[in-house]
């Protein structure tokens, strides 16, 4: 597998003190990264957008880890992967590794996740500092930890 560099993490997530646990449990990791939020994947895919937007602005970095809750309102997980499917090329794609998240144990979500060509990996609620650990080192340059 090609590894990343981690530069800059999206959470996605209806939950705001599910984002906020996310991005302590980050923090423990002591990366020097950027870490984002939006509340549904309508304000994931406007974040995404600013790529276009800005460039080369160095203040925007794009996230290359994306994690990716399921149920939301407004737009869910899977209506976000049906929209980022047809608004981004392949080459934006591929800088992206998405990992959904559900606290569902319904198997029909891990089955459709793992069926989506978008998604890198699957993973039950709640996260961890180890699970955050575990994606990084499988997904992005060894050293980074």
């Amino acid at each position: 597998m090609n590894h990343l560099e981690l530069k800059s993490i999206l959470l996605v997530d209806d939950d705001e003190s599910t984002n906020f646990i996310n991005k302590v449990f980050i923090n423990k990791l002591n990366l020097d990264i950027q870490v984002n939020t939006t509340l549904n994947g309508k304000e994931a895919l406007s974040f995404l957008e600013k790529d276009k937007a800005y460039g080369e602005n160095v203040s925007f970095v794009t996230p290359c880890l994306l994690i990716l809750d399921i149920n939301m309102p407004i737009m869910d997980g899977w209506e976000f992967l049906e929209a980022y499917e047809q608004k981004f090329n392949k080459e934006f794609k591929d800088k992206i590794i998405i990992v959904m998240v559900t606290i569902s144990k319904d198997e029909k979500y891990e089955i459709e996740a793992n069926n989506n060509s978008n998604v890198s990996e699957y993973i039950q609620k709640p996260l961890s500092d180890v699970k955050f650990e575990g994606i990084i080192n499988k997904y992005f340059l060894e050293k980074q930890l």
